[in-house]
């Protein structure tokens, strides 16, 4: 398994995940690559990446991305989006792998990191990796207090 930013967003790359997450009745991927192929969001910002998980065969098994946060009331926030790792590939430490990744990356960025989520294996896995729980904030579920080293 490897890690690695993606400075380019390939259709047959993510064509499987994308699906895959469509069937368990997810949009989020979809919003990604119609967002990356129209240039709303192409993770190009100061501070902001998209990560890409490549399993056997390079095969693309996750993605996540961060991008400088829209919807705080603070500065200096980045938000973690578009989180997703194959189904079959979960409960195998790779998640938490890709999520320490986007902490140390985001921390010479941010003072914070924020996410929206509404499954409760989401907001589970995030608690279980130091995320807060967050209550009536705009599109945000959960944060997390960035050790900053800038």
């Amino acid at each position: 398994m490897k890690i690695i930013s993606l400075t380019y967003l390939g259709e047959h790359d993510i064509k499987e995940l994308l699906m895959e997450s469509q069937q368990e009745g997810f949009c989020f991927l979809t919003k990604l690559v119609a967002e990356y192929q129209n240039g709303q969001n192409v993770f190009n910002k100061t501070g902001e990446r998209l990560w890409g998980v490549y399993g056997e065969q390079n095969k693309l098994i996750g993605v996540a991305g961060l991008n400088q946060d829209l919807y705080s009331q603070y500065t200096n926030v980045g938000r973690v989006r578009r989180f997703y790792v194959s189904a079959r590939f979960r409960r195998k430490g790779i998640g938490k792998r890709l999520l320490k990744e986007i902490i140390h990356y985001a921390e010479n960025y941010y003072n914070t990191l924020v996410l929206y989520t509404d499954t409760d294996e989401a907001k589970l896995f995030y608690e279980r990796n130091g995320f807060k729980r967050i209550h009536n904030q705009h599109k945000i579920t959960h944060e997390y207090k960035l050790k900053n080293v800038h």
